[in-house]
């Protein structure tokens, strides 16, 4: 039983990759006609049973990328994994299940998309076409820590009359009633929206694996705090959960250090297989609608629905592309955004808010395939550069700490991630200070 377990879950081994992705492919399909097209065709979403060619063709482009994975051996590894099960394979799908998308755009955006995927899987420890970088003199650590409280005080100041202590788990419904009115209040490009973001997705995760690996519970208490604070104003659950997954994944990764980079791969797609299968099968259809709205409509298909959006605009209806006006700078400059709504609004043709992940927005809506090919390229570098910075500490540290910006990446456009939501002040931060998770000392007498 041993020997079956480390073939199934061994990412060393390339047989074993294939079948995990197939297996995961393959109820992904299944649980997109039976879950997603069964109950959730009346937003406009399609699909097409694909001929046997088209299903071989259509795995084929799934499986190839993970051929180039050789586990969790440095950060861009991992975020390169979730992007091939939540955003790849979705958006493959979208393109053989579409109504009215013709071969071409199936097959050479397929195409393109793969080759990216390639890359992506193929940065390696030893491959950097930056060096390490790290920005000297180093900060002292108490300097972002009185930093972290400025702002934080800042924050809770500008907020005070918008926030709001709701339950999370019975009262959905006033949650997003005032989710809407706080945000219509702060603007999208406010001071107010900045210091969130960078105190949700860069200071905070920072401060909280420092604190915990030097068992600080009672400033580890504090940024919890400083999270629900963060959540009093946002109204997002995201924001209540964080602080609660980054301490849980903390001791999981800790203790389970070499298992997570060897296993999550198959850990990931064999869980949310059983998982949709399971939810797919249920006869009690309140339980089926609940848990498939979690699992199904908004994690592992959510992509590949948005894809459809985004495919239809563009791609069918041959609406303009954005050539990144969507993004606030450039449209100062340039005033060439083509629509009167934000983008998400636009595509969805205002009956959503269908924000969408980076090779969506800044990829197939600024320019098709030639936006996809250079957002791609973009990520590939910004892969690098995140892989150099972070050279200083350890890649159980760095999970942790990059958790956030995961969520970001797989849901918003990249410059919005780095600028808005945290990133950028996380990757200055992690260049240019001194601090507890340093684990500089230990590689240097590696390398001796």
């Amino acid at each position: 039983m041993k020997k079956v377990l480390g073939f199934i879950f061994n990412a060393d081994n390339i047989l074993s990759r294939i079948i995990c992705a197939l297996i995961y492919i393959w109820v992904y399909d299944v649980a997109f006609k039976e879950f997603v097209y069964r109950l959730f065709a009346y937003m406009g979403i399609n699909y097409i049973d694909m001929t046997a060619g088209k299903f071989m063709a259509w795995a084929l482009l799934s499986i190839v990328p993970i051929l180039f994975y050789r586990g969790i051996q440095i950060l861009s590894s991992f975020f390169t994994l979730f992007l091939y099960i939540l955003v790849y394979i979705p958006f493959v799908h979208a393109l053989f299940t579409m109504w009215n998308i013709s071969p071409m755009i199936t097959y050479s955006y397929g195409g393109v998309l793969c080759m990216i995927f390639i890359l992506f899987f193929s940065i390696g420890k030893k491959q950097r076409i930056f060096k390490n970088i790290i920005i000297e003199p180093l900060i002292p650590f108490n300097w972002i820590q009185g930093v972290t409280i400025v702002l934080t005080i800042v924050l809770f100041a500008m907020s005070l009359k918008s926030m709001h202590f709701v339950n999370v788990f019975t009262q959905s419904d006033i949650m997003y009633q005032f989710r809407a009115e706080n945000s219509e209040e702060a603007g999208t490009g406010s001071l107010l929206v900045y210091i969130k973001g960078w105190l949700f997705g860069g200071l905070y995760p920072f401060l909280l694996v420092n604190y915990l690996s030097e068992r600080k519970w009672i400033k580890t208490t504090f940024i919890i705090a400083a999270y629900f604070v963060l959540f009093m104003i946002d109204m997002q659950k995201l924001t209540f959960f964080m602080p609660f997954a980054l301490i849980i994944l903390y001791f999981v990764i800790r203790k389970e250090k070499d298992a997570i980079s060897n296993k999550l791969h198959a850990l990931l797609m064999y869980f949310l297989s059983i998982a949709s299968i399971l939810i797919v099968c249920l006869k009690d259809e309140v339980l089926q609608l609940a848990l498939g709205f979690i699992v199904i409509l908004r994690t592992s298909a959510v992509a590949g629905w948005l894809s459809q959006y985004y495919l239809r605009f563009f791609c069918v209806n041959d609406n303009p592309f954005t050539y990144y006006s969507h993004i606030n700078l450039v449209n100062v400059i340039t005033n060439g955004y083509p629509f009167s709504q934000p983008l998400g609004m636009a595509v969805a043709y205002g009956n959503q808010n269908a924000n969408a992940n980076f090779l969506l927005t800044d990829g197939l809506a600024a320019g098709g395939i030639l936006g996809i090919l250079i957002i791609g390229i973009f990520f590939y570098l910004l892969m690098h550069l995140i892989n150099s910075i972070s050279y200083r500490y350890k890649i159980s540290d760095l999970l942790i700490v990059f958790l956030p910006t995961l969520s970001y990446i797989l849901n918003t456009s990249i410059f919005t991630t780095l600028l808005s939501n945290g990133l950028l002040v996380l990757l200055l931060i992690l260049a240019s200070t001194s601090c507890p998770i340093d684990n500089c000392k230990q590689i240097v007498e590696d390398e001796e």
